[in-house]
């Protein structure tokens, strides 16, 4: 059997496979569909009966416990002790009404008809000399009572120590028995003479709420005031908001899909109706359901505030037989998808073997070819080599004895002719001095011998080699600069090899000098922390766009004249020295060229050798 009819085999086994996977697939969301609707509908009829009930008796005992609150200050309101002003009577009369309701109460105040603390119960008498006389003539719960003779029921007030309380406070008026307004008897009207007021914590109020929740219950509770102001919330980040002001939207936004805010929203707009009627909907928040029940708390008559109960969509005991079975099939479906996973792995397994056995023969045969190509290079890179080394054994007695030759003639003719054989060798000597340095270079094989020297004396003695070689040529200009801590006479160390750095200095001053037909080569050093940058400028011919990308390239070069050699092997050897180098035109192209390379600096102050 050929390779293509073993993968229209392997194609129709792998198509089987997916096809029987889908149908099993297909079956199993069918039955889950199905038995996760009975699953919900039961949860959900069960949840949403618990939360109603929960909500309606917590309701109503806060309900209790604040009408309790109310009944309490009310007598307080008539006892004849603070009718006169009582003061010792007083202040055991209300340190016992707070002993009756100090689980839900903070304390109890008493403010005389100026605002002015008389008695605060719950406190020492250091915290009560701090607290005495205060003036709370601004706070709602003393100018209400005060201008409409009435009770007052307050929403959330930050208090003066920083934490927030619902206050409920009544008038004290000199008539008792009679109703909280302002009354005409006879000629005689009741005179306002402070007020009794009560402060309860909103979180202490909505933990006490919350520990009255059945524990497997698992809910949350909330409380709200009539106005749209958060009194308690789980997160104490949300205690004083106002439920539909933008931020607070923002937030539930991130929390909630759009239909359940949406939801929400109708839910809370509903609650604060003026209405003895609950109500409950159900809300998806971070991915699971929960049912959201509330009822509103009156007080007096009025409504006060509305509690909140929030109950996630456990499962609950009912549901169990209906998730056994579904466990049971899906234990089912998943040993089948197992057993056909395993088959389908073994088939894969078996073709991937042959494929691999495939790319391993391939990738070996590449591995050779590599092989092959790397001591292809290695040999054309030691014959290079060893044709530099060779080329340099005869030039050397060539060189020589031409100079010795040139002296001794003295016709000019043949002066003349050993001249261009002089230059000739001495050409082909560089040649093969730079093919050496382009072989050390692509090896790793550059050696450096460093020593630190003085880059100020090592830059004037080129300028002065090059002066003197140029003499005879006054149409280029040679100068050298220094910035303050670089001028003639000063030092500047670095750690080099002194035959190196001079030829890269040296390319450098030749390569200006040969597109420099009449103008100024400007050599200039300059210090900047642990670097020192030297700077080649001339005022040449620039250049060329073509070759600038790739100036330090090998064989970049737009002369026809130099192998284009030299600003690769200048570039290579800076680099080895630990600095960079690089170059830039000028912007119109008028002052030809600048070339940069920097070395690091060593310190002057250190015990230095300079080979000469």
């Amino acid at each position: 059997m050929n390779k293509s009819a073993e993968s229209w085999n392997s194609l129709i086994i792998l198509t089987a496979i997916a096809g029987l996977a889908v149908i099993l697939s297909i079956i199993s969301y069918q039955y889950s569909s199905s038995t996760s609707n009975d699953i919900v509908d039961i949860a959900t009829q069960e949840i949403r009966s618990n939360a109603r009930i929960e909500v309606h008796d917590l309701s109503k005992l806060l309900a209790n416990r604040l009408e309790t609150i109310n009944v309490i200050i009310q007598t307080l309101t008539d006892a004849p002790a603070i009718q006169n002003n009582e003061f010792q009577r007083s202040q055991v009369i209300i340190n016992n009404r707070q002993n009756h309701t100090d689980g839900l109460t903070d304390f109890y105040m008493w403010l005389d008809k100026s605002g002015k603390i008389v008695w605060i119960s719950n406190m020492n008498s250091t915290t009560y000399q701090k607290y005495k006389g205060f003036d709370l003539s601004y706070r709602p719960y003393f100018t209400v009572p005060r201008d409409t003779l009435t009770p007052y029921y307050s929403s959330l007030i930050e208090s003066n120590d920083k934490i927030p309380r619902l206050y409920i406070s009544y008038p004290i008026l000199t008539k008792q028995g009679q109703e909280y307004k302002n009354t005409t008897i006879g000629s005689k009207t009741n005179a306002f003479q402070g007020t009794i007021v009560a402060a309860v914590d909103a979180m202490t109020l909505g933990s006490i709420l919350k520990s009255q929740l059945l524990p497997e219950f698992n809910g949350t509770v909330s409380l709200v005031d009539n106005k749209g102001i958060i009194l308690y919330a789980d997160n104490p980040a949300f205690v004083g908001t106002y439920i539909f002001e933008k931020e607070f939207q923002s937030t539930i936004s991130s929390m909630l899909p759009v239909s359940s805010r949406v939801s929400l929203n109708k839910l809370v707009n509903t609650s604060l109706k003026e209405s003895d009627i609950g109500g409950a909907s159900d809300i998806y928040a971070q991915g699971k359901l929960n049912t959201l029940a509330f009822e509103p708390v009156t007080l007096q008559g009025n409504h006060f505030l509305t509690l909140y109960i929030s109950a996630p969509h456990n499962l609950a005991s009912k549901v169990a037989m209906a998730i056994a079975q579904q466990k049971n099939l899906s234990t089912i479906i998943i040993i089948t998808i197992g057993i056909v996973a395993l088959v389908a792995a073994f088939l894969v397994l078996n073709w991937n073997k042959k494929l691999e056995a495939t790319v391993n023969a391939r990738t070996a045969e590449l591995r050779r070819a590599n092989e092959q190509l790397k001591n292809q290079d290695q040999m054309q890179r030691e014959f290079i080599n060893v044709a530099a080394h060779e080329l340099r054994t005869p030039i050397q007695p060539v060189l020589a004895l031409s100079d010795i030759l040139r002296s001794k003639i003295k016709d000019n003719e043949q002066v003349e002719l050993l001249d261009v054989i002089l230059r000739n060798v001495k050409r082909l000597q560089r040649l093969s001095q730079v093919i050496l340095d382009v072989t050390m270079i692509e090896s790793h094989s550059l050696k450096l011998n460093k020593h630190a020297i003085d880059l100020n004396d090592l830059i004037l003695n080129i300028i002065q080699d090059q002066n003197i070689i140029h003499q005879s040529d006054g149409k280029v200009k040679l100068q050298y600069e220094t910035d303050a801590k670089g001028k003639e006479g000063k030092q500047i160390f670095v750690e080099a090899d002194r035959e190196r750095i001079t030829q890269v200095i040296w390319n450098l001053l030749t390569n200006a000098m040969k597109f420099t037909k009449d103008g100024t080569i400007t050599v200039s050093t300059r210090v900047t922390g642990r670097e020192v940058m030297v700077t080649v400028r001339d005022t040449g011919e620039g250049i060329d766009p073509k070759i600038q990308p790739r100036l330090f390239s090998k064989f970049a070069t737009s002369s026809i004249q130099g192998t284009g050699l030299g600003l690769y092997i200048s570039k290579s050897i800076v680099e080895a020295h630990g600095g960079s180098m690089w170059a830039e035109n000028k912007s119109d192209r008028s002052g030809g060229a600048t070339f940069y390379f920097s070395l690091p600096v060593i310190d002057s102050n250190e015990d230095h050798h300079h080979p000469r």
